[in-house]
Formats: structure tokens, C-alpha cells, sequence
């Protein structure tokens, strides 16, 4: 006869699971936790300088870094070198890093299931807005007022020049 497992077994794995990631959901990192934060976001370029012009025009953005080659050492020892071009972008004084990648057999459409939007929070979703249009960024969803959950945020989203999808998301209360 098989011993069946105890369901109290299975309901206290559950329970240390269910505590397990929402210790994982603090604010504040520990020295425990071997995950830390997002690094980065990557989008593939048919075109670095324009991508350039337009992600440091529309956003602010600083080019933290511009990568030509890159040199990859396997566990075995064997390396090998490309020649890339990758942009890395940042907010002043801020972590996060937006990395472009020129590829040259990029063909700019959004249709990858993986990727659906980066998003940009602003103080002034109108301004922000013109500022994105001027830079050659396609309105593709106007401005809307979004109300989940105790959040309330204006929205709009725009087509960059690779045809990736970026929100704009100005917080009016609430937060995530």
C-alpha cells in the first residue's frame, strides 16, 4: 500500500514558500538576499545614433558607457571577441540601465510575446509626452487616467524609433 504524505507537510511548504517570497518583496535589500535589484532592460537597435539622439533627447538619458567590443571567456578558457555596438543609458544619479544593442539584421517591429513595454515614470506626463513626440517618439495610445488597486496614474504610450513600446506613467497617488 502506498503511504500517503501528510497533507499538514504540504500545507507548511506552502506556508514557507508563501513567506519566502514575501520576505523576497521588502524594500530594502539585506546582506541574505542574493538578489538585489533589476539591472538592466534590453532593447535590439537597427540604428545606434539615431537611438541615441532619441533616447537622450527624449529622456534625458546619459550614455553611461558605448561598447564596440566585446570578449567572452567560456569556463573552459576558450575566448572569443566581437564587435558590438551597445549603448548603455541612465538617469543621472540613478542605477537602472536602459541597454541598446545595434543589430544589423534587426528588423524594428514589436512582436516579440517576451517584450511588451519599457516604462518611464515623469513628474509632468504632458510635457514628457510633447518632449517624446519631439523627439520622434509616435503617440499610440493617448493620455488616460489607470486606477488599480489603491494606484492611481496617468498613462500614455508611445512607438520609440526601433518600433519598441515605451509608457509614460506619471503617479498621482498610491504607489508600487
Amino acid at each position: 500500500m502506498k503511504k500517503q504524505f501528510p497533507i499538514y507537510l504540504f500545507i507548511r511548504a506552502q506556508l514557507f514558500w508563501i513567506l519566502l517570497a514575501f520576505a523576497r518583496c521588502q524594500t530594502k535589500p539585506n546582506d541574505l538576499q542574493p538578489l538585489t535589484r533589476f539591472n538592466h532592460v534590453y532593447l535590439s537597435v537597427a540604428d545606434m545614433d539615431r537611438s541615441i539622439a532619441f533616447y537622450t533627447n527624449a529622456f534625458d538619458l546619459e550614455v553611461a558607457k558605448h561598447v564596440k567590443k566585446l570578449k567572452r571567456t567560456n569556463l573552459d578558457g576558450v575566448s572569443t571577441e566581437s564587435d558590438i555596438n551597445l549603448a548603455f543609458f541612465r538617469f543621472p544619479g540613478q542605477g537602472f540601465v536602459l541597454e541598446v544593442g545595434e543589430n544589423p539584421e534587426f528588423k524594428p517591429e514589436n512582436s516579440s510575446a517576451n517584450y511588451l513595454h519599457v516604462c518611464v515614470e515623469v513628474k509632468d506626463i504632458e510635457t514628457a509626452g510633447k518632449r517624446v513626440e519631439e523627439a520622434g517618439g509616435i503617440l499610440s495610445r493617448p493620455l488616460s487616467l489607470v486606477e488599480i488597486e489603491g494606484v492611481t496614474a496617468k498613462t500614455m504610450f508611445f512607438t520609440g524609433p526601433d518600433g519598441e513600446t515605451i509608457e509614460l506613467l506619471q503617479l498621482i497617488s498610491g504607489g508600487i
